[in-house]
């Protein structure tokens, strides 16, 4: 369809299965220039930028994003290829271990609560504070974090996780007035159900999961490519009379 011709992407943890689909659909939409973040995993990024290297152009991007000065790089790189940037999405957050997922909240060490924070939220502030003056230069941007839909109604696990989404969620409440009136940048966020990733089953046994995915509506998990093609909806000039809302894709968890 060309939803994003010419556009220069960032994604924010590029090497995750959402990461990985958003490239190959953003390609396909004709984004001109993506640029992949990783934090480890070069060789994921790697088989990324081969599978669309016949529609676009691609680099990768290592980065530690809970340092400012590291997102920062990563955002000039890309000016200084491209000459702008367009859209950001972060799908970047902390990987957590199934023991540390079920941990009550009497046991979670300050550490295993600030992990995600400092990741999933203030990696996320890295990416609008490194990006923002930028967008403005070239008229304007959209930039889309990820939350959880477990923000909306809480959850018995993961809890400093839903903690850190939800913290998400508010700065995209609380900024993107502003965002759009000073910066012409619209924020918005994705709240992901259960997605049917690897880095969400490990959080789980094999009969929660099951379990779980039997209770959803959809009959299944959200697949990363339906996660994909809200990215491109809230990237392109078809949401342009959206400002600021938190999208959920949960296959129906969730009804607000």
């Amino acid at each position: 369809m060309g939803l994003l011709n010419g556009k220069i992407v960032l994604i924010g943890g590029g090497s995750s299965s959402m990461g990985e689909a958003t490239a190959e659909l953003f390609a396909k939409e004709g984004a001109k220039g993506i640029g992949i973040h990783y934090s480890s995993s070069y060789e994921k990024v790697e088989k990324i930028i081969n599978n669309i290297k016949k529609d676009t152009e691609a680099i990768p991007l290592q980065a530690d994003i809970s340092k400012y000065i590291e997102v920062k790089g990563i955002i000039d790189k890309m000016i200084k290829k491209w000459k702008k940037i367009d859209i950001i999405i972060n799908y970047a957050g902390a990987p957590a271990s199934l023991e540390t997922w079920n941990k009550k909240l009497s046991d979670i060490s300050d550490k295993e609560f600030l992990d995600p924070f400092v990741t999933d939220f203030l990696g996320s502030v890295h990416f609008y504070q490194a990006s923002v003056s930028h967008m403005k230069n070239n008229g304007g941007g959209k930039i889309i974090f990820t939350s959880s839909s477990p923000t909306i109604n809480g959850d018995e696990e993961g809890f400093s996780f839903t903690v850190a989404k939800d913290a998400i969620r508010l700065m995209v409440k609380s900024f993107a007035p502003i965002a759009l009136k000073e910066y012409g940048v619209y924020l918005h966020t994705i709240a992901p159900g259960t997605t049917d990733t690897e880095s969400n089953r490990k959080n789980y046994t094999k009969k929660q999961w099951d379990d779980m995915v039997k209770q959803i509506p959809l009959k299944r998990a959200v697949k990363s490519e339906e996660i994909a093609k809200v990215a491109s909806f809230l990237s392109s000039e078809l949401s342009n009379g959206i400002v600021g809302q938190t999208i959920i894709v949960d296959g129906g968890e969730i009804r607000i």
